[in-house]
């Protein structure tokens, strides 16, 4: 019984030390620069860009999922998402490629205005 408890104890230790599934987590989301056409206009708004974090944490794959104004802060949000870097994500135990969306909001007075 003794040597029993003692294996079950070493496979839930065991268990608890490998790495569990996880989403990429962001290292650095700098690099957001408000285009310069737009703050001259006072206008504000926002792009939703659909990309993939790579094993390695870098970004790949990006585009434009919606934006408002439309082709306003596309570009400047897909500058910015390109240089981002993440943990990446994690499944059984292995760094794999992850798809994540995020909006990135233009906001005058703010220099990065990153969200979600």
């Amino acid at each position: 019984m003794i040597r029993l408890v003692g294996a079950v104890l070493v496979l839930l230790i065991s268990g608890c030390m490998t790495q569990p599934n996880r989403p990429p987590e962001p290292i650095s989301m700098g690099g957001l620069v408000f285009p310069p056409d737009a703050k001259a206009q006072h206008l504000e708004g926002y792009a939703i860009v659909g990309y993939d974090v790579k094993a390695d944490g870098t970004v790949t794959n990006v585009g434009i999922v919606e934006s408002d104004p439309p082709g306003v802060f596309d570009e400047a949000a897909l500058t910015a998402v390109r240089s981002w870097r993440f943990q990446p994500a994690v499944q059984n135990g292995e760094r794999v490629q992850y798809h994540l969306t995020s909006s990135v909001h233009f906001k005058l007075g703010e220099s990065e205005a990153y969200v979600r």
